[in-house]
């Protein structure tokens, strides 16, 4: 494990995705152990998966409780049944909640339920505007989003619905029985400004299809072509990063 510090980042490299989700895991755990009652806000995708897994661990082993910590989850796509096999409610009772002593009335993921989803999404944002996350846990996309934040997103935008590019589609149809029309075209998400009112938030990146967002994020360029460059300006990110990843970083 290798740390160093570039602006206001903390960036820690470790040799691969397992010993990245144990890391993560483990600087979670210290949020809850310091903080039974902490807020954390959760992501999905495949970055978070082992260190869900390292935390159902820790939890089963009595190193950690949930019972008292609040989750704020990032995203939902829209035009999906609630219990569809691919929905993040379903994602994150399945790869998390369901295996935690957690209490269910403590769980918030963007609903897209019903026919205003613009009230969703003022009803969710409410709800964030009453709290403050203590942790922020994160992914990056290829293109640089981070929720479903796409590029050319504002910085000072609230829940709202974004329609997905073609790029993360294409990205997400392994999902969908590889087939890219099975996979919605929309999705409710925290917008960058919820997202930089956390804490602290902690960064995950890995593999070699992230080396070349990675880089640009290191860049130091701050722009909303590249939505993730909106970290530099948040005063306390830490990103975890993978040998795979990294090829591209020098230091």
């Amino acid at each position: 494990m290798d740390k160093t510090y570039l602006k206001r980042f903390e960036i820690i490299k470790v040799a691969n995705y397992d010993e990245m989700s144990k890391l993560a895991a483990l600087t979670i755990k210290d949020v809850i152990n310091l903080k039974p009652n902490a807020i954390l806000g959760l992501a999905t995708g495949s970055s978070p998966v082992g260190t869900y897994k390292e935390l159902i661990k820790m939890c089963n082993n009595k190193d950690i409780s949930f019972k008292d910590v609040s989750t704020y989850n990032l995203d939902e796509y829209c035009n999906l049944e609630l219990n569809h096999p691919q929905s993040y409610y379903t994602f994150m009772y399945e790869n998390l909640f369901n295996y935690v002593d957690i209490n269910k009335n403590n769980v918030y993921i963007p609903s897209s339920q019903g026919n205003d989803l613009k009230k969703n999404c003022q009803d969710y944002n409410e709800a964030l505007e009453k709290i403050a996350v203590d942790l922020q846990l994160l992914g990056i996309g290829a293109n640089g989003h981070i929720g479903f934040n796409e590029p050319n997103t504002p910085f000072n935008k609230s829940t709202w619905i974004v329609k997905l590019t073609k790029n993360t589609r294409e990205a997400n149809k392994r999902f969908f029985e590889n087939d890219i029309n099975l996979v919605p075209k929309y999705s409710i998400t925290m917008g960058i400004k919820n997202i930089l009112k956390a804490k602290k938030i902690l960064l995950l990146i890995s593999g070699e299809s992230k080396r070349d967002a990675l880089v640009r994020l290191l860049s130091g360029e701050v722009s909303t072509k590249f939505p993730a460059s909106a970290l530099n300006l948040h005063s306390n990110v830490t990103v975890i990063v993978d040998e795979a990843a990294a090829k591209l970083i020098k230091n």
